[in-house]
């Protein structure tokens, strides 16, 4: 594809134009809530924006408190619909990360004791103190410059 063509259509703006199907559960100005084709566990739905939006980078102050409140929203009416005592709340940033659609998307997953999904993170990670110091500090240091 060179330069001058268009990119091809992103499935999660088809979903939000109504051009593909979804089995939608909360649509707002803002946002869309459906079900995934492939849901990782029963119950597990996208909360996404209506604007494209490639990464949580892109995301503005409004459109960030709008993603939030229907995230909230939607967890509680997945746990309810599926008797969940526990969830994941999961957003991927980049292929690293395992964001395979890119078009921001926050996975609201619903978890149950043995249910299919593995363990999110590694149990052995061993960090020297100076180096947990080190990037609070960084961190610190740039979180109010980034607003």
């Amino acid at each position: 594809m060179d330069a001058d063509s268009p990119p091809r259509e992103c499935p999660f703006c088809a979903i939000v134009a109504g051009r593909a199907p979804a089995r939608e559960v909360l649509r707002t100005s803002d946002v869309l809530a459906f079900l995934p084709d492939v849901p990782a566990v029963l119950g597990h739905t996208l909360v996404v924006p209506k604007a494209h939006l490639p990464n949580i980078w892109a995301v503005g102050q409004r459109e960030a408190h709008a993603l939030a409140d229907a995230t909230r929203r939607v967890a509680t009416a997945v746990a309810t619909a599926v008797n969940a005592e526990d969830m994941n709340i999961i957003q991927s940033n980049g292929a690293a990360a395992g964001q395979s659609v890119f078009h921001l998307h926050i996975h609201v997953v619903p978890r149950k004791p043995g249910d299919r999904m593995p363990d999110l993170w590694p149990d052995d990670a061993k960090w020297q103190v100076a180096q947990l110091d080190s990037v609070a500090e960084n961190i610190r240091s740039t979180v109010d410059h980034h607003g």
